[in-house]
């Protein structure tokens, strides 16, 4: 299935998405993708984020040539970026650099919660920050 997406992308570069991260053996699956003609791996190291996986994106990085990217992706914040970046030689990074917000609705019945949460997430929604994007952004031009 990979080979027939990475096939479909031509002529644009395809990345292969933090699916990456379930791997059994990453430097074996990276030989693989490179193989089917991926051009990035998305990753957060093989790890619950990119901060924490940053010693193996380093290591995959160093494994294949130059030209090949591992942007690396999974709780990216401000607090972290510039650490995630200087220490993984990444030229890109990926982050959903989003906020809660109320979700407008008008009736909301507290007696019922959708989910395992006691909170109300229902009534709430993630929407992309503009000024997380903007200070994102200033970091990386800062470093890269």
């Amino acid at each position: 299935m990979c080979l027939l997406v990475a096939a479909v992308c031509r002529p644009l570069p395809v990345t292969f998405h933090r699916a990456f991260d379930m791997v059994h053996d990453p430097l074996v699956a990276l030989e693989t993708l490179i193989s089917l003609g991926f051009e990035r791996v998305l990753t957060s190291g093989c790890d619950s984020s990119a901060l924490e996986g940053l010693s193996l994106i380093k290591r995959l990085a160093e494994q294949v040539s130059v030209c090949y990217l591992f942007p690396p992706g999974g709780g990216i914040t401000e607090r972290n970026l510039q650490r995630i970046l200087e220490g993984s030689t990444a030229s890109e990074f990926h982050c959903s650099a989003r906020s809660a917000r109320d979700s407008g609705m008008k009736f909301r019945n507290p007696n019922v919660a959708m989910g395992a949460s006691f909170s109300a997430p229902e009534y709430s929604i993630k929407v992309a920050d503009v000024a997380k994007v903007r200070t994102l952004n200033a970091i990386a031009k800062n470093i890269l």
